[in-house]
């Protein structure tokens, strides 16, 4: 045998890993299944969880833009509409007090042609129109309008027996509802 054809000696086997190396190997192998599997979770509360609250904040703030806009169109049209019904409720007002005036002076008229009856009538319906006057025109004038209705009580009791102080009784009552007639329209 000639040196060109010798054989190569054998290789040498590995040494076995020590005890250390193979625990070192489980642990990281179970450490690197543990990480994965907590990617995984996260992965999946991500995609089951938090995508899907994503979507719904997205739409819940576009719903609530759209809501921010029709409350600065309606906000405008509600204080007008507010500011309605306060001339809606005064011109209410305004009318009760103007019915009760000329039911006021119906009665004068009845008195001043000598008709009792026909003046009894018009101050009767005059104190409910008070009386609803009363109840709409609010505390600011509660007095005010309680002493219009005891004139008129007063009134109505003087119609039959004294004419005169039924008739002078009338016109300050008509005067009363004639000032707080011009007052409510300002």
């Amino acid at each position: 045998m000639t040196e060109d054809t010798a054989i190569p000696p054998a290789p040498e086997t590995p040494a076995p890993p020590s005890r250390f190396n193979r625990m070192l190997r489980r642990t990281m192998l179970t450490a690197t299944a543990v990480v994965v599997l907590f990617a995984l979770g996260a992965l999946a509360n991500w995609w089951f969880q938090v995508r899907p609250q994503a979507a719904r904040l997205t739409d819940l703030t576009a719903q609530l833009a759209t809501a921010n806009q029709e409350l600065a169109t309606v906000r405008p049209k509600a204080a007008a509409a507010d500011e309605l019904q306060a001339s809606l409720d005064q011109a209410h007002v305004r009318l009760l007090t103007l019915q009760a005036l000329v039911l006021v002076n119906d009665a004068r008229v009845a008195l001043v042609q000598g008709d009792v009856s026909g003046a009894r009538l018009p101050a009767l319906t005059a104190d409910s129109a008070l009386a609803r006057l009363q109840a709409e025109a609010g505390p600011s004038r509660a007095d005010e309008l309680k002493d219009m209705r005891d004139r008129l009580a007063l009134a109505l009791d003087e119609i039959g027996v004294d004419g005169f102080a039924a008739q002078r009784d009338l016109e300050v009552l008509a005067n009363d509802l004639g000032a707080l007639a011009k007052d409510l329209a300002k």
